[in-house]
Parts: C-alpha cells; structure tokens; sequence
C-alpha cells in the first residue's frame, strides 16, 4: 500500500509558521499541545524533525511546502545552518548545488575549501569540485595565490551556491 504525499494544505491545516519554526495549530493525537512548537530535535545531526500520521518529516521540508506548495528532493540552508530554518534561508537545490554549498571538512588543515599543502613539491595546491569531476586549478608558492584562485573558480562554476565553508 503506497502512502499518501502530505499536500500544502494539510500543512496549512495542522501548522503555523512564525520565524523559522512551525507550531501546532490542531491537535493530532495525545502528545500534541495547541500552540507549542512542533517536532524534536534530532541529536545525530542538528535537524528538528515533525511527525505527522506516523511519518517522520524534517522541519525545514514542511516549512517549504508550507509556503510554496512544492517539495523539491534536496533543499539547502543557504547560510548551513541546519536549525535555521526562516523560509528566506531555504532553497531548492541539486545534489551538487547543496554540496557545493557544504562547510569547511573537519580534516581540512588550511582552513580553506580547495586548498591543501602538496608536501611532495612544497607548494599550495588549488582544486574545485564541479560538474562532476575534481578541476585542478594550479599549484602556488603563496597561500594567498592558491585562495585567491580557488575563490575565483568557486564563484565561476559555483555561482550562487558558491561558499567558503564558514557558518554565518
């Protein structure tokens, strides 16, 4: 038996939305306070997560069908933060354009996305991901050469979904 997709209009019906988060509008089983905020807080991953009619729904996905009546497969927090969930912080997005809108990789040791030290040949090395495939894009003697680039080629493949990886 396949499940029925939840329409704007149920969102509407059960929810209100105010600043980033959604409340309860109607009560929906014994748990269900009037006027809280709905959902919990996922502790794996930062996200807040609703249920409705026994299906798990994250919150920034409810709050954009709530407001455009369309749920994309990805959406991306323009600034990354996952608890920030204002409609303007939310955008419809490729698989590639949310991962180019990704923050800075917890290994990464320049402290910048796309550049890393080639120890072999003593230099910078500048590279970027785009249009499926790793573009090398040089190897410099200053750091600064390297981020300079990596900027440039970030905001020409990246365009609007180009980021430095810092959370705002």
């Amino acid at each position: 038996m396949t499940q029925q997709k939840l329409t704007q209009e149920q969102v509407l019906e059960l929810l209100s939305y105010a600043d980033g988060k959604l409340y309860w509008r109607k009560k929906t089983s014994k748990k269900t306070v009037v006027g809280a905020e709905a959902g919990t807080l996922r502790k794996t991953d930062g996200y807040r997560q609703i249920m409705i009619s026994r299906r798990t729904y994250r919150t920034h996905r409810l709050i954009y069908l709530y407001h455009t009546g369309c749920l994309p497969e990805i959406l991306d927090h323009i600034n990354q933060n996952v608890s920030d969930n204002r409609i303007e912080n939310l955008r419809s997005a490729t698989r590639a354009e949310n991962a180019y809108n990704c923050k800075l990789r917890p290994d990464n040791t320049s402290g910048v996305k796309g550049v890393t030290w080639c120890k072999n040949k003593r230099k910078w090395v500048a590279r970027l991901y785009a249009n499926r495939q790793v573009l090398n894009l040089g190897r410099f003697v200053a750091m600064q050469d390297a981020i300079d680039v990596v900027k440039a080629a970030r905001q020409q493949y990246h365009g609007a979904f180009a980021s430095e990886g810092c959370v705002q």
